[in-house]
């Protein structure tokens, strides 16, 4: 999940109406599927699908970010609620 926030933090930053687009598909979506869930076959399947896409979200990271681990490590820090996100 950190992966992930960070990943959507760079979206927020560099392309905001892609991001926009994005959580709002998300939003729509990932709730409803996220509740057919409930095995863990299930949960594994989606881990496997998920894993190429975290894999992409860190090379983005790396490729974007001139300090990825802090832009990941802030994600869950006293920093990142300070500042209301």
């Amino acid at each position: 999940m950190l992966v992930a926030n960070a990943f959507e933090n760079i979206l927020e930053q560099y392309v905001p109406r892609a991001h926009k687009v994005i959580r709002a598909v998300y939003d729509k979506y990932g709730y409803p599927i996220s509740r057919h869930i409930h095995s863990k076959w299930s949960a594994d399947i989606v881990y496997l699908l998920m894993k190429p896409l975290e894999i992409l979200f860190l090379i983005v990271l790396y490729t974007v970010d001139r300090n990825p681990e802090n832009r990941i490590h802030v994600q869950y820090s006293e920093l990142r609620r300070n500042n209301g996100k």
